[in-house]
Formats: C-alpha cells, sequence, structure tokens
C-alpha cells in the first residue's frame, strides 16, 4: 500500500529530514512514527501526500511511483487518503456540516450522498448536534474531531493523522 525505497530529504537549506529510509505498510497496518521534534515525521507524511518530494529514492502508493508525479495526477492519489492534519486546516467560514461534506463537494459526491454520510460520520465522531456551529465555537478536541470526520468521510484506503 505504502512503500519507501531509499527514501532521501534534504531541504534547500541543507536540513537533511530523512536518510535511506526503507518501509513498507501493508493494506489494514496501523503504523505510528515516532520521535522528537524536528526528527522528520511531517516531512514523511508530505512525501506521502506529494506535498514533498524526495531527493532520491521511491516513494510508492498502491505500487505506483509517486516520486515526480506531475501536479496534474496529485489530486488522484489523495483521492484514496484521508488526512487529518496537524493544524486541522478546517475552513474558518464554513460550520461543522460544510467542513466535512467539502470533503465530498471536492470529489464530485451527489447531494444525496453528502446528506447521508456526512450526518453518520459526525454522529460516529460524537459531533452530531454540532453540525451548525463553527470552528471559532468549538473547544480543540472538538476541532479536531471535525477533522477526522473530514478524513474518513470518503471511506479513504489510507489515513494519515500528523499528531
Amino acid at each position: 500500500m505504502i512503500e519507501f525505497r531509499n527514501v532521501s530529504k534534504v531541504y534547500n537549506n541543507g536540513t537533511e529530514a530523512l536518510h535511506n529510509i526503507n518501509l513498507k505498510v501493508e493494506k489494514g497496518e496501523f503504523v505510528f512514527i515516532v520521535g522528537s521534534s524536528g526528527a522528520g515525521k511531517s516531512t514523511f507524511l508530505k512525501l506521502i501526500t506529494c506535498e514533498e518530494r524526495p531527493n532520491e529514492g521511491q516513494v510508492l502508493i498502491d505500487g505506483q511511483d509517486i516520486s515526480h508525479i506531475r501536479k496534474g495526477k496529485i489530486p488522484y492519489v489523495r483521492r484514496k487518503m484521508g488526512l487529518v492534519f496537524q493544524d486541522f486546516r478546517l475552513l474558518k467560514d464554513r460550520n461543522v456540516y460544510e467542513n466535512v461534506a467539502f470533503a465530498q463537494r471536492v470529489i464530485e459526491k451527489p447531494n444525496r450522498v453528502i446528506k447521508k454520510r456526512v450526518p453518520e460520520v459526525l454522529t460516529l465522531v460524537g459531533l452530531a448536534e454540532k453540525y451548525k456551529s463553527f470552528p471559532k465555537e468549538l473547544s480543540g478536541g472538538e476541532q479536531q474531531r471535525v477533522a477526522v470526520a473530514r478524513a474518513i468521510v470518503n471511506r479513504p484506503d489510507i489515513l494519515l493523522a500528523d499528531e
């Protein structure tokens, strides 16, 4: 499902975030990447989502090398993924329902599917009654659960969470 083959990433300022990483994650596995601040955990995730590119090696998703994939193809790779960002990246001008529905609208799910699936996922994360609330009206934990709901609403093959 996810494979790193001899992957290295060095930033323009000379910081070596990853050096010769080899890793294979099979379907159904749970993997936790731990380390101190600056150890390369976020860089690792950014390589999987194509936010960053490796200087060396290959990153494969379902056998497809995404290391140097064209920008136009990145959204199709990301459709397999649910992402929970460190800062949640909620849309401040949209309520809870719309933040979660946004993930479905991006991939052009029909409204009938959105109207059914979003309440299901909000119930799953314990926020069904907060669907009209805006991010600024929620606690940090509630914002995090909105981010989780948005990440899982499309039933992704891969779920990535940065802290």
